[in-house]
């Protein structure tokens, strides 16, 4: 070798050591527990949708993108901000192998995420006041369930994705309630995690929040979707209640969330959230959320249930419910999978007058060799005191 070689040769070691030595300084180290709170951060918002792909942790069914990055564990897993230590190889919060660390209490911004499970093993922590659950790491764990919000109409945290072979994927966190005399909006729930390519449980979406209104306007918050993966897609989050007392406004529940995709049977959506309304406002229920999508196999999931809809002068509607879900192959109909059913409508209930029943969802597509779902029943609409009638009128929808 040259003199030239050998010295470029030193160099480019002496380089790649020192990234290396820097890289590893800064990916395995954690945050002191111990050390008080300093900074600040905003806290991650429910995810409203998931990527996939090799590189990224999570398998790719038909018809998605590869947009979700593997939850890695050279990312920081004690949940509490302070001064910067190195991280233990093995262990709660080890780099290497190690269950992420749980979020604490009195947390806030980010450090009410949960930590990420180790490098090659290990369950991610959970979230706490809307904050996400950890991501297990690569080879097996579970991941960690998203933290309820507790701020005012804050929104739940995500669940954490299971491993890429094996693991159950976390929980959505639950939407916060708010009440208050403007127009108001519940927190909408967590997304739930995605379970392992080659078993686990996905994770399913969190409620929404409730929204009342001495005021204004209130519509619920919407229910999380349902974690992907597994023998059975997660199910949608139910969306949030609603109430209105003020004339002029209108009390809207909070739609339910979609239900997970899965190459078995895929998730159900959430019911949609029921409305209230007193005096003149009006109540309308929460749209149930759409089924989850299914791939060249399986089952399409079954849509959620319209919210019921209750006024005493005002109009009452119920939700409509949501539509099955459908066998996809990218874009195109799947093979043999079947459709998921319709979900039922709410019903309309109103003190001085008729309320309205929502509409069925229809029921989705079939594969080119596999068949509809069934479309949904309609809601049914009667006064307070009509349940007789109310009893007839669905007998007459179903035949």
């Amino acid at each position: 070798m040259s003199i030239r070689r050998y010295l470029a040769a030193g160099a480019t070691i002496g380089v790649t050591g020192a990234a290396m030595v820097g890289f590893g300084t800064l990916a395995f180290s954690d945050h002191d527990a111990t050390a008080p709170a300093s900074v600040s951060y905003a806290v991650r918002l429910a995810s409203t949708g998931q990527g996939c792909g090799l590189a990224m942790g999570v398998i790719c069914y038909p018809g998605e993108q590869p947009t979700r990055p593997l939850g890695g564990a050279i990312q920081p897993s004690a949940a509490t901000p302070g001064t910067l230590k190195l991280r233990p190889m093995f262990g709660n919060g080890g780099w290497l192998v190690g269950n992420g660390l749980d979020a604490v209490a009195g947390c806030t911004g980010t450090a009410c995420n949960g930590g990420n499970g180790g490098l090659l093993g290990g369950n991610g922590g959970n979230g706490l006041n809307g904050g996400s659950g950890g991501n297990a790491g690569f080879w097996f764990g579970n991941g960690g369930n998203g933290g309820d919000a507790t701020a005012p109409g804050g929104a739940g945290g995500a669940g954490g994705n299971g491993s890429f072979f094996i693991g159950n994927g976390g929980n959505g966190g639950n939407g916060a309630s708010i009440t208050a005399a403007g127009n108001v909006t519940g927190g909408a729930g967590g997304t739930g995690g995605a379970a392992g390519m080659l078993g686990g449980t996905p994770g399913k979406g969190g409620k929404g929040g409730d929204a009342t209104s001495t005021g204004g306007n209130a519509t619920g918050g919407k229910g999380g979707a349902g974690g992907r993966g597994g023998k059975a897609g997660g199910d949608g989050g139910a969306g949030g209640a609603a109430t209105a007392s003020t004339t002029g406004t209108t009390a809207t529940g909070g739609a339910g969330g979609v239900g997970g995709f899965s190459a078995g049977i895929s998730g159900k959506g959430g019911d949609g959230g029921a409305a209230t309304a007193t005096g003149s406002a009006k109540a309308v229920g929460g749209a149930g959320g759409a089924g989850g999508n299914s791939g060249n196999t399986g089952k399409g999931g079954t849509g959620g249930r319209g919210g019921d809809a209750t006024a005493d002068t005002g109009s009452a509607t119920g939700g409509n419910g949501g539509s099955g879900g459908k066998s996809v192959a990218g874009t195109s109909p799947g093979v043999l999978g079947d459709g998921g059913d319709g979900g039922s409508g709410g019903d309309g209930h109103n003190t001085a007058k008729t309320g309205t029943g929502g509409a069925g969802g229809s029921g989705g597509n079939g594969g080119l060799l596999g068949q509809k779902g069934k479309a949904g029943s309609a809601g049914a609409g009667d006064t307070a005191s009509g349940s007789a009638a109310r009893h007839a009128t669905r007998v007459r929808t179903r035949r």
